[in-house]
């Protein structure tokens, strides 16, 4: 089973959020890496992308993603990861980290991937 996301809106409020499940397939599951695959990570139902009109339509998420994950935000995080797993492999994690900073810098370039497909998932990008 794939990603699943759950769409709601809390009392008193007009715009809905995505609470996002993984189940096991974070990094790629048990790979722990990130193909180059712009696809790969988009929703399947389209819909959602309808009012996606450039990349100014994925901030502030964007720049959110690219000034406020540092590596210490992303050491504190795996401070939370029970050793067991990543089976006490602390320079796979390490390295890991690494690349999911490294990757941070490349979200917008996979958007553009992604809206340059044959899919293209973005309708309306002008």
């Amino acid at each position: 089973m794939g990603r699943q996301a759950i769409f709601f809106r809390e009392a008193g409020r007009s715009r809905y959020q995505a609470l996002m499940i993984d189940q096991g397939f974070c990094f790629n599951a048990g790979e722990w890496n990130f193909p180059d695959a712009p696809l790969r990570g988009l929703y399947a139902r389209q819909r959602v992308y309808e009012r996606v009109t450039g990349l100014q339509s994925f901030e502030p998420w964007l720049g959110r993603l690219e000034q406020r994950i540092t590596r210490a935000t992303l050491g504190e995080a795996a401070e939370q990861i029970p050793p067991e797993w990543y089976q006490d492999d602390a320079a796979a994690l390490e390295e890991l980290l690494e690349r999911l900073y490294q990757r941070r810098g490349r979200v917008r370039d996979l958007l553009v991937a992604a809206r340059d497909s044959s899919r293209q998932p973005f309708p309306n990008w002008k």
